[in-house]
C-alpha cells in the first residue's frame, strides 16, 4: 500500500502522457478555484469589516460558525456525493455545481446591506459550499479516469492538478482589487465577477464524454438512497480509511488557518510598509514609494499570495520528487513541516518572517496536500473511484470544522486588534476624549453610518438617544462603555486620541500602538493549539504507516452502524461543548 509506484524517468515524459480530458480538467479547476479564492482571500476580512466600512459587521465568533458550517457542507457533501457522481455522471454533477455556486456567491454579496449580515452570509456560504462538495467529486473522478491511463505518471497526474488550483488561486489575488478598486464596483462587485468566472465551465462541458471506469463492466445502478446507504457503509466499515481520516484530521486542523484566520492577523498586526516601499524602488515606482512613506501596508491577500505563487511555479517539480518515495512518506513530511512552519506567527508579525513562515508551509503543503488524492484512488475499488476521492475530503471537514470553530472564538477574545483595543481604552484613556466624540456626533461631525452603529450596540433608536445613554453614566463608566459599544471603525483612531501617551512612554501612533499591543497582549498565542495539533497529527500517522502496511489489515472490515454511532456522538458532543 504505501510502496512507490514505479514511475516514468523523464518529467517531460510524464506530463505528456496525458490525454485531452486530463487537461479540459485542469481549466475547469482553474477557472473554479480563481472564482473560490477571488472571495474565499478576502472573506475572512470581509466578515468582520465594519459596516461603515462596507463590511458585513460581523465578529470572529460569528465567523467561526459561518466558517464551520461552511467548512462542514463543502468537505462532507463528497463523501456522499461522490458516489452519485460515479452514478448519474460526472458531467451532470459539474454542472448543477456551477448554478449552486454562482447562487451563493450573488448571496453573500448582499451581506453587508441586509438587516441579517450573519443568516444571509450562512445561506450564501452553505449554497456555495455545496456546488464546490458536488463540483470536488465529479471534476475529481474524470481526473482519476484520466490519470489511470498514464499508468506511472500518478504523482505527476494529482501534482499538476493541484498546481491548476493554485494557478487559479494566485490570479485570483488581483480579482477583489480589479473589481472593488479598479473598476469601482464595491464588494458586491467582487462576488459578481467570481459569479461571471464560475459559469465559464459550463463551456467545457460540451467537448468531452463522461469516462466509464475501464475496470468496471457496467455503471452502478440503485437508487439515491440506496447509494447513500452504500456510501456510509463503505466508508464507517473500514478501519483502513477511519484511522487516516481520523489522524489525517489534525493536519487540517492546523492547515485551513494559513487561509481562514492569518489574513486577519496579518490585517490586524503586520507592517508590511517597508516591504512596499522596497519593492516601489525596486521597480522604480514612485507611487508605491509614496504610499510606504504614509503607512500603506500591502493588501493580505496579495502578500499572502505567496503560497500560491510558489505552488504554481514549483509544484510539478514537488510532483516529480514526491514520486520517489511512498505516499505516506511525503505526506508525514509536508504535515510536519507545514505544522512547524506555523511558530512563525507566534512571537512576531514582523513581514519578512510572515513570509518567510508561508514560504515553509508551502513546501511541507506541496508534500503533503496533493497525496491524498492519489493515496484515496489507489484504494478504490472498480467503479467507486469518485466515492473514494470524495472520502479523501472527510478529513479535511473534521479539522476545518473544528478549525473555524477554535480560531474563531480564540482570536475574537485574544488576537482581534480592535477588541485589544478596546480594552486598552477602557484601561488607559480619557473621559475627555468620549465627551469629544459624542459632541462631534450631535453637531454632525461624525459619519452617519457610525452614530447608528453606536446606537445599534446601545440598543436605542437613534444617536441622540445614544448620546444621552452614554451622557447618563458616570465618568469611568462612560468611558468602559463606549470603549466596549463604540463603532468598530472608529475603535483605532479613537484609541490615539483617548490615550495619547502610551504605557511605556513613547508617543501614540497607529504604528507605535500595534507594537505594544502586540508586546502586551501576545495575539500569536493563538497559533499555539494548531502547531500542537499538527504536529501530533504527523507523528501519529507514523504509527498509523506501520499499522496500514498489513494486508490484513487493509481488508479489515468493522460493523459500520457501530463505527457511525461514534462517529455520530463524538461530533455531537464536541460541538455541543464548543457551541455552549
Amino acid at each position: 500500500m504505501t510502496a512507490p509506484r514505479p514511475q516514468n524517468s523523464s518529467l517531460i515524459a510524464q506530463i505528456r502522457s496525458f490525454d485531452p480530458i486530463f487537461w479540459i480538467c485542469i481549466f475547469m479547476e482553474l477557472m473554479e478555484r480563481m472564482a473560490y479564492y477571488g472571495v474565499r482571500l478576502v472573506t475572512p476580512v470581509f466578515m468582520v469589516l465594519a459596516v461603515s466600512e462596507g463590511g458585513a459587521g460581523l465578529t470572529h465568533g460569528d465567523k467561526g460558525l459561518i466558517y464551520g458550517a461552511w467548512a462542514a457542507m463543502q468537505s462532507w457533501l463528497p463523501t456522499f456525493a461522490g458516489g452519485f457522481s460515479d452514478r448519474y455522471g460526472y458531467k451532470r454533477t459539474i454542472a448543477v455545481s456551477v448554478f449552486l455556486k454562482a447562487a451563493g456567491y450573488a448571496l453573500m454579496s448582499q451581506a453587508g446591506a441586509a438587516d441579517s449580515p450573519f443568516f444571509v452570509m450562512l445561506a450564501g456560504t452553505q449554497l456555495l459550499a455545496a456546488g464546490t462538495g458536488l463540483f470536488k467529486p465529479g471534476i475529481q473522478g474524470t481526473m482519476a479516469h484520466s490519470i489511470a491511463r498514464s499508468n506511472g505518471s500518478e504523482s505527476m497526474g494529482w501534482g499538476l492538478f493541484y498546481q491548476s488550483v493554485n494557478i487559479g488561486a494566485a490570479v485570483a489575488a488581483f480579482v477583489p482589487a480589479f473589481a472593488k478598486d479598479t473598476m469601482g464596483w464595491g464588494w458586491s462587485g467582487v462576488f459578481a465577477m467570481c459569479s461571471a468566472l464560475v459559469f465559464s465551465n459550463l463551456i467545457p462541458l460540451f467537448f468531452y464524454a463522461d469516462p466509464v471506469d475501464e475496470r468496471q463492466g457496467a455503471r452502478a445502478t440503485g437508487s439515491p438512497f440506496a447509494l447513500l446507504t452504500d456510501s456510509l457503509r463503505e466508508l464507517f466499515s473500514s478501519p483502513i480509511l477511519l484511522g487516516f481520516i481520523g489522524i489525517s484530521s489534525g493536519f487540517w486542523f492546523a492547515f485551513h488557518q494559513l487561509f481562514d484566520l492569518l489574513p486577519n492577523f496579518v490585517d490586524d498586526w503586520t507592517d508590511s510598509s517597508i516591504l512596499l516601499g522596497q519593492i516601489g524602488g525596486l521597480f522604480g515606482n514612485q507611487g508605491w514609494i509614496e504610499e510606504a512613506a504614509r503607512g500603506v501596508n500591502i493588501p493580505q491577500e496579495k502578500l499572502l499570495n505567496i503560497n500560491a505563487l510558489m505552488i504554481m511555479f514549483t509544484m510539478f517539480i514537488f510532483a516529480w520528487l514526491s514520486s520517489r518515495v511512498s505516499t505516506l512518506v511525503s505526506t508525514i513530511l509536508g504535515m510536519a513541516i507545514a505544522s512547524l512552519a506555523l511558530i512563525s506567527f507566534v512571537y512576531t508579525a514582523n513581514v519578512y518572517v510572515i513570509l518567510a513562515g508561508v514560504v515553509a508551509f508551502t513546501v511541507g503543503e506541496m508534500l503533503a496536500s496533493p497525496k491524498r488524492m492519489e493515496y484515496m484512488a489507489s484504494l478504490a475499488p472498480p467503479g467507486k473511484r469518485a466515492l473514494y476521492l470524495g472520502y479523501a475530503n472527510m478529513p479535511d471537514g473534521l479539522g476545518w470544522v473544528l478549525g473555524s470553530l477554535i480560531a474563531g472564538a480564540a482570536y475574537e477574545e485574544s488576537g482581534d486588534k480592535v477588541n485589544l483595543t478596546r480594552r486598552f481604552i477602557a484601561e488607559h484613556g480619557q473621559v475627555e476624549a468620549v465627551d469629544g466624540w459624542l459632541r462631534q456626533a450631535e453637531a454632525g461631525k461624525v459619519d452617519e453610518s457610525a452614530v447608528k452603529e453606536l446606537a445599534k450596540n446601545l440598543e436605542v433608536a437613534d444617536g441622540p438617544a445614544a448620546v444621552a445613554k452614554l451622557r447618563a453614566l458616570e465618568g469611568p463608566a462612560r468611558l468602559h462603555t463606549f470603549a466596549e459599544e463604540m463603532p468598530r471603525g472608529s475603535v483605532m483612531d479613537f484609541a490615539l486620541v483617548a490615550v495619547p501617551t502610551l504605557p511605556d512612554g513613547e508617543a501614540s501612533t497607529p504604528n507605535a500602538l500595534r507594537a505594544w499591543l502586540f508586546a502586551a497582549r501576545k495575539p500569536g498565542a493563538v497559533w499555539w493549539p494548531f502547531v500542537f495539533t499538527g504536529l501530533a497529527s504527523s507523528i501519529l500517522m507514523i504509527a498509523y504507516d506501520r499499522w496500514a502496511r498489513s494486508a490484513a489489515n487493509r481488508d479489515l472490515r468493522i460493523n459500520p452502524w457501530y463505527a457511525g454511532g461514534v462517529f455520530a456522538i463524538g461530533v455531537v458532543a464536541v460541538l455541543g461543548y464548543l457551541l455552549g
